[in-house]
């Protein structure tokens, strides 16, 4: 660094100004502090200054000689210091100002130290925080003293991290770990705080009991020690006993001033014991206040808890005891290093876990009794298997064996087995998940393959068969094949998804997005399947194959899994073991209609019983006897069983037909006299009769050989379909009606927003920002843009997306831009294009979460459907006008809607985290509850949706009437509608079913006997905690949890945030490379490969730490980026994969092409952070200027809601799930919903700082050529014209068309430091070249003459030039010297016009050199194809006004002819340079 300074001309100045005057260092040094942390008083400015000074002794250490003080010292200082430094001041602005001066007298000042300020300051924090006995007097004392400890807590956290990375002196790491101890103890006792004696407030003792906490635990705290952990259950177990002894700092009857036994606290606050209460008058002996006679205390309360407290201070205290340990025994903050626990506390902790007794919660308590509930919590079990498996399973085994000595009952190991099976189960998933987040999934595929073939080796040798006890080898083995097995699953499940042809989760993303073509995928898929096949072969019960059934059918349903095995090109049919074999004649078609209750049950064995006796008769009796009150279930329920018994029946050959066309006229005239049916379902009804539902799309139409899946869709649709025609009808305002009408009436709904789409976001923008001092306007090409303050434009810039200019000067707006219309832009119709290009995950839109917005754009496609399956032409042209962007001439619109129908059935059963068959059946019970909705649920509401307001409230409405609600209830629904379907004697003996479904204790499992002696239960299907799951269940609660509703609306890009600082490191590095020094076509034939090969092996790693970072964070929001992104990427990246051979230019940050697209990944993830933060600030009535800031090339993980979801989400989710066992129902997942957003909010959201966005951009060289370059040029050093006569030597002596576009490289990689860098205007340029960028001037210049007669001051002029000759000898060789020029500028000049050019231009005389080099400029400048769309319009303009309007025109004798225009700009040049 010293002798690049020493050759930069601003290493000159300073050494000038500087030289070895320390005092002006002293002052650089201030000045260099305040420039890079901005801080806000004398004192936090001393403190750094101390800490950089620090960091200046530990440099000088390690140069060696005698210490050196100079401007190197300080930057390199500061460089190794700066994280440190960062957090230092983020911290000092959140302690108490009389604090921040405590410190700046006592550490401040520059006085060397032989400790760590940062240390020093942190330590002097942390003890200002230790409480006092009256701390916690009062319920305010407490909230009051949390306040202040969270205040700090994200900077102390952050600044921990940073200290993590140094290696101080002796003095400072001793220092350091105090100071982790003495956190340890102000965070336990804030958890405590605020899990038991604040929601125990009533309880006085526990006021007292929190200051105890703190002075129990040990000096050095570290929960990660068993000493720790056993003085913090000591102490609670003493609360219970009243083991305490009051000290002498501890509270004081204000009576007689003795420890308060048999005392309470008084509504004025004060403290009295009864004895005193007794003595004395009914007064407060302090404050005279009266005494209530409930504030009397028991006689029995002895300096312990109240006998009823007690049950709340031990649910409570278990609460805080999870808390704690899962923070600070297992802490997996993201950006900090976690250390395991010490063996002897896992020991102590799997004590705990293996209690001889059912767990509800992992207790502290000896005397807890969690009773008969078969409930446990499997969180501990995973931290600790992630920490020491080893250990996990020897302890397990140990614990197993003890138990089996003296347990008369089976249940307690049955529970312990069942827990250990899902933790180790989990973990394995955990490992497999992040090999795939690694994007190999041939690899995890290898992972799994590996564990099946080990799982078969382990069971043989294990005799599994023949175990009658538990054992850890056992169940790790059935872990590891309920792992491989569920796997194994979902690959089988994806090879019949692309078999049947139905889209995959894949179909958004090509092919090509996997390392493996889907030839390789199938093949992985035989493997995986004959490994299975194998492992079922070698065991003697069917366990095994009948889990492998449950977990492929809760993947794509009972439907599709028939047809799969019933294909032999598939080799599937071994998964179904004989005693769940099909038998011949059985009904194989679920009756999903069932969820209708026995009214729909009773109304279908009448429709069953007129078509056998080809009479109305049973149908007559059936309406006559139904009850008034179901006046729209039983209509529903008519049509649903004329479509089951009647229509379905035209198809199955193994069902009974009907009597011919006189009965079904017969049930014609039925349905239309009767009056039941509303005129629509009345038109329902008869189509359903003669099977014509499906006259334009084959799918809703029942024919023979239709598969089960297309069937169950198609009875789904017309589910719908008949409670929209049923309960909807035209201006009945009924929510439904806007469905009603796309299905029924699609032309009055031409120009309606419908239901999900996206919209035009500006409005927002435009309500966030304050309207009198912004205006808005629109570039060219129509992109927004926005000034501020005055609103008025006083200086240009170039569009964000396509790089013309916007703004303007003096307060008026450039001519070529417009200002924006305040209208709303939000499109009208269907605007999400074709299924296949649509993401396989759930996304919200406005108020509406991920799952709410996918199950209602299931009812969208639904209504749209079935009008696309009318033969109606109207009703066809309608649906095709507002599909945008329009179908192709041809195109069937129902199949286009259908395929976006199965998309929204796979991305709502990804979001819900459950099985396509659970979807189905959901579905039809959602309608069910829609039967029964009130015909003025949606007044108030305009069902036309004519513009983003209305369209948000009925969305809004429509989410409150029915999916609250609905997601409440799904469950349960479902469970119902499954017994119903075992039950239903159609198909109560559908064995697969039974077992699949598991809906009673009967057909879940099989026996013991037939499980080889295992607990049945540990081979149920289970459905595993994941964060869809969290969003379904706490959809219907959003407005209890606030903020935990708002993180998991955002979580599908805050994951991604995680990836920033490392992308914005790389982005930073590549451009300090190759800013100004590559050219696009070099940058796109350099691959990423061939760029890290040529990187030092400790770079290698890092920049490929930081490439893998941008490829999963690319992966996780492309899609995103395309719909809601502010930039927009390149669409040819759209639906790619970045990958090692890729070009460099996927990763340079450029404003067009490939480099479009870091460019807006880096703004998206910025703006993600942000946006959250202001959602999480309006849940807590916080304004944007209550956050504080910080630079984005400052930003750290510890200061972004950075954390991985599987590392660092899951486990949080999972601490506070419960896995509770019913009967028939398997394992059923509950949330501790209020302590999840709790700790989820400290852990990722407290303390974040608003990121203000900092422009990377690189500049390629030939965007050197660019006028705005060069107008920077000119602005950063003036530039005077080169003489002729040294213009002529310099041009004699480069010989060579090679030599000139040589030295014009080097020129421009020089040019581009320049305007960056700045310069002397008089610095010779080859004294520049050598001393500054360290390019050898005499092999880069070639000519003697221009290396000594051009200054800085000429480089334009050389440049200008050069070109001139380049262009000249390209011509005289018939080359092509504008092969980057748009050919729209090459026109020919028609005789006259030639004519009038060539007399200009003998008019210029001397001047003409200046202008061919004007010219040349403008044109490589400005008309190149990468200005394409910004120079549209140029062709058009008068050359020479458009030269004027770049600032190149310049003043010539003679205005230009008025006929040379733009378009002529090439043959123009050519003459005039007489070419």
């Amino acid at each position: 660094l010293r002798s690049a300074l020493e050759a930069n001309p601003l290493g000159a100045v300073l050494q000038d100004v500087l030289g070895e005057n320390n005092d002006g260092l002293q002052c650089y040094m201030d000045d260099y502090v305040d420039m890079a942390h901005r801080t806000a008083s004398r004192d936090v400015h001393s403190l750094v200054r101390s800490a950089l000074i620090a960091a200046l002794l530990e440099v000088q250490r390690a140069e060696g000689g005698e210490p050196v003080l100079d401007v190197a010292v300080i930057h390199v200082a500061h460089s190794l210091a700066h994280a440190r430094l960062h957090c230092l001041v983020d911290l000092l602005n959140r302690m108490p100002r009389e604090l921040v001066r405590e410190c700046a007298k006592t550490f401040g000042g520059g006085t060397p130290t032989e400790k760590d300020v940062e240390i020093l300051v942190l330590h002097r924090v942390l003890q200002s925080l230790i409480p006092k006995s009256s701390s916690f007097s009062t319920l305010s004392a407490c909230k009051t003293w949390i306040a202040r400890l969270v205040k700090v807590g994200s900077a102390v956290d952050a600044l921990f991290a940073a200290l993590e990375v140094v290696s101080g002196a002796p003095p400072s790491q001793e220092l350091q770990e105090k100071s982790r101890w003495l956190w340890a103890r102000l965070s336990a006792v804030r958890l405590f705080l605020e899990h038991v004696t604040m929601p125990c407030a009533s309880e006085m003792f526990l006021f007292y009991a929190s200051y105890k906490l703190f002075t129990v635990l040990p000096e050095a705290c570290d929960f990660r020690r068993a000493h720790s952990m056993s003085t913090l259950i000591a102490f609670l177990n003493g609360c219970i006993t009243g083991e305490f002894v009051f000290e002498d700092d501890g509270p004081r009857c204000q009576g007689c001033g003795q420890p308060p036994v048999n005392a309470t606290r008084l509504p004025c606050e004060h403290i009295m014991c009864i004895t005193c209460m007794d003595s004395q008058s009914a007064k407060c002996l302090n404050c005279e206040e009266a005494i209530p006679v409930t504030c009397v205390p028991s006689k029995e309360d002895s300096g312990r808890l109240h006998v009823e407290d007690v049950v709340k201070f031990k649910e409570e205290s278990k609460k805080f005891f999870m808390d704690l340990v899962s923070s600070l025994c297992f802490s997996v903050t993201s950006g900090t290093t976690v250390h395991p626990p010490e063996p002897a506390l896992i020991e102590l902790l799997l004590d705990m876990v293996s209690r001889q007794r059912a767990i509800r919660y992992l207790s502290p308590f000896e005397d807890d009794d969690g009773g008969q509930e078969v409930v446990v919590r499997s969180f501990l079990l995973q931290l600790l298997l992630r920490s020491s498996e080893e250990s996990v399973t020897r302890h397990v085994q140990r614990h197993l064996e003890i138990a089996q000595e003296y347990s008369a009952s089976e249940e307690y190991n049955s529970d312990l087995a069942l827990l250990f099976v899902h933790c180790y189960e989990d973990a394995q998933h955990n490992r497999c998940s992040g090999i795939k987040d690694q994007g190999d999934e041939g690899r995890a595929a290898g992972y799994v393959l590996k564990n099946l073939q080990q799982a078969q080796s382990i069971m043989q040798d294990l005799k599994w068969q023949e175990r009658r006890t538990l054992d850890v080898e056992t169940l790790r083995a059935v872990a590891v094949v309920r792992f491989s097995l569920s796997h194994t699953a979902e690959w089988i499940s994806e090879l019949i998804t692309e078999r049947l042809g139905a889209p995959t989760g894949r179909a958004s993303q090509h092919a090509d997005n996997l390392e493996n073509s889907a030839r390789q995928r199938q093949q992985i898929a035989h493997r995986l399947a004959q490994a299975a096949n194998n492992l079922c072969e070698a065991m003697t019960s069917p366990t095994v194959q009948i889990f492998l059934i449950k977990e492929i059918v809760h993947r794509i349903g009972l439907d599709r899994f028939r047809l799969a095995i019933a294909d032999p090109t598939l080799e599937l049919e071994w998964i179904v073991p004989d005693l769940l074999r099909h038998d011949e004649g059985e009904d194989a078609i679920p009756d999903r209609f069932i969820v209708l209750g026995e009214s729909y049950r009773t109304t279908r064995e009448a429709v069953t019983n007129a078509v056998l006796s080809s009479s109305t008769r049973p149908l007559e009796e059936v309406v006559t006897n139904t009850d008034r009150s179901l006046k729209h279930v039983a209509p529903v329920g008519l049509l649903l069983s004329l479509y089951r018994e009647v229509t379905m029946c035209q198809a199955e050959s193994s069902q009974f037909q009907p009597t011919g066309a006189e009965y079904l006229a017969k049930l014609r005239d039925f349905v239309g006299r009767r009056g039941l049916l509303r005129p629509d379902a009345s038109r329902l009804a008869l189509q359903l009769l003669g099977n014509e539902q499906g006259a334009a799309l084959a799918h809703v139409k029942v024919s023979p050989g239709q598969s089960g899946m297309v069937r169950s869709l198609a009875a789904l649709v017309v589910h719908f379909a008949c409670v929209l025609s049923q309960c909807a009808p035209p201006t009945s305002g009924h929510p439904l009606e806007v469905f009603a009408a796309l299905a029924f009436k699609p032309d009055t709904m031409r120009k309606a927003l419908l239901p999900t789409m996206p919209e035009d976001d500006l409005p927002a923008i435009r309500n966030a920002l304050p309207e009198s001092n912004t205006h808005w306007y629109e570039c060219p090409n129509g992109h927004r843009y926005y000034v501020a303050n005055c609103g008025s434009p006083m200086q240009e810039y170039q569009c964000n997306v396509c790089r013309v200019r916007i703004g303007g000067t003096s307060g008026t707006l450039d001519t070529a831009n417009r200002v924006a219309s305040a209208a709303d832009q939000s499109e009208s119709g269907h605007i999400l294009g074709a299924a296949h290009l649509r993401s396989a995950s759930a996304v919200p839109e406005r108020d509406l979460n991920p799952a709410s917005c996918a199950l209602m754009r299931i009812l969208l496609h639904m209504s749209l459907v079935w009008a696309a399956s009318s033969s109606d032409q109207g009703k066809l042209a309608a649906l095709a006008s507002i599909i945008h962007p329009a179908l192709p001439v041809g195109a069937n619109i129902g199949q286009f809607f259908w395929a976006h129908l199965e998309r929204d059935i796979q991305v709502f059963a990804k979001a819900i985290g459950k099985g396509i068959d659970h979807v189905l059946l959901s579905l039809h019970h959602l309608f069910a509850a829609m039967t029964e909705c009130k015909a003025n649920a949606g007044s108030g509401v305009d069902l036309g949706l004519s513009n983003r307001t209305t369209r948000r409230r009925w969305e809004k409405a429509f989410e409150h009437e029915f999916f609250t609600k609905f997601f409440e209830t799904m469950e349960e629904g479902v469970t119902e509608a499954q017994r119903a379907l075992m039950n239903d004697e159609r198909l109560g003996n559908d064995k697969l079913m039974r077992a699949v479904f598991e809906v009673d204790a009967r057909a879940a499992v099989p026996s013991a006997d037939e499980a080889g002696h295992l607990d049945p239960s540990l081979w149920r299907y289970r459905v595993r905690a994941s964060i869809g799951g969290l969003m379904h269940m706490l959809a219907p609660q959003k407005e209890n949890f606030p903020v935990l509703f708002t993180f998991l609306h955002h979580e599908h890009t805050l994951r991604a945030i995680q990836y920033l600082p490392e992308i914005v490191q790389l982005q930073r590095r590549l451009v300090d490379r190759y800013s100004r020094r590559i050219d696009r076509k070099t940058a796109e034939e350099y691959t990423i490969k061939r760029f890290l090969s040529e990187q030092t092996d400790m770079d290698k790693e890092l920049l490929g730490t930081m490439i893998t970072a941008y490829e999963d964070a690319w992966m996780l929001v492309r899609e995103q980026l395309y719909q809601h992104g502010r930039l927009k990427p390149s669409e040819e990246c759209r639906y790619g994969v970045i990958k090692r051979r890729s070009p460099l230019t996927f990763l340079l940050p450029t404003t067009e092409g490939f480099g479009r697209n870091p460019t807006a990944l880096v703004d998206f993830l910025v703006s993600a952070h942000n946006e959250f933060l202001e959602a999480y600030g309006g849940v807590k009535k916080m304004k944007v200027n209550d956050f504080q800031r910080v630079s984005l090339f400052d930003s750290t993980h510890a200061q972004l809601i950075s954390y991985d979801g599987s590392r660092h989400l899951l486990p949080l989710v999972l601490s506070h799930c419960h896995y509770t066992v019913e009967p028939g129902q398997g394992m059923l997942v509950q949330y501790d919903l209020a302590a999840l957003e709790k700790h989820l909010e400290q852990r990722f959201i407290i303390g974040r700082p608003m990121v203000d966005m900092a422009e990377i951009r690189l500049v390629f060289s030939e965007d050197v050529h660019n006028t705005s370059q060069m107008v920077a040029l000119r602005r950063r050093i003036p530039q005077a014209e080169l003489p002729k006569a040294s213009q002529h030597d310099i041009l004699s002596e480069l010989r060579d068309l090679p030599q000139v576009c040589s030295v014009i490289s080097d020129l421009e990689i020089t040019i581009g430091h320049l305007i960056a860098t700045g310069g002397r205007p008089d610095m010779m340029l080859a004294e520049y070249m050598d001393n500054v960028l360290k390019m050898k001037s005499d092999a880069k210049l070639i000519s003697q003459k221009l290396s000594h007669c051009c200054r800085l001051e000429n480089i334009l002029s050389v440049w200008c030039l050069l070109m001139v000759e380049r262009s000249k000898r390209l011509a005289m060789l018939r080359e092509d010297a504008f092969d980057d020029v748009a050919e729209t500028f090459k026109e020919e000049l028609q005789p006259g016009d030639r004519e009038d050019l060539e007399s200009w231009l003998a008019a210029l005389s001397q001047h003409r050199d200046t202008f061919v080099a004007a010219l040349l400029e403008f044109i490589v400048g400005e008309l190149n194809q990468r200005n394409a769309k910004r120079n549209h319009a140029w062709p058009d303009w008068q050359l020479m006004e458009a030269m004027d309007s770049c600032g190149i025109g310049g003043k010539y004798p003679k205005e230009m002819p008025d006929a040379l225009q733009c378009r002529h700009a090439v043959a123009v040049w050519m003459i005039a340079a007489r070419c």
